[in-house]
Formats: structure tokens, sequence, C-alpha cells
């Protein structure tokens, strides 16, 4: 049995451009885009970093972003 070395990388940037193509062609028929909305609370580093790279990827595929940063107290 032979091993076969996936490149995990080149796999995952065919499959944002997949998604990214197929955004497009769903906005450019009318539809609205796929969406992510985001409720964060409060000033964990940790998770202000994990939400800001969701919201860069949704941008990079073409996804509505929207964000509510709420105050830790809430």
């Amino acid at each position: 049995m032979t091993a076969t070395i996936i490149d995990g990388k080149k796999v995952a940037n065919q499959i944002k451009e997949d998604i990214k193509n197929q955004v497009a062609a769903r906005t450019k028929e009318g539809q609205r885009p796929p969406g992510l909305a985001v409720v964060l609370v409060g000033d964990d580093h940790a998770s202000q970093v994990y939400v800001g790279n969701k919201r860069k990827s949704c941008e990079a595929a073409g996804f509505y972003s929207e964000s509510h940063d709420l105050p830790a107290d809430t």
C-alpha cells in the first residue's frame, strides 16, 4: 500500500475559490449572498482574533458579514 501525500493548503485554496465562484454566480443571478452574523461579548483578545479571521474569510468569499460587539457586562 502506498501513501498519498495531500497538499492541504492547495486543497483548501481550491475549495475557497470554488465557494467564491459559487457566491459570485449566486449574486449575479440577483440572489443575496450567504452571510455570517457574529455576537462578540467582552474584550477577550483570542476571541477578537478568531472573529476577525472569520470576517476576513467571509469578505474573501463574498459573504455578507455582520458583527455585534457588546461590552463584557452584557
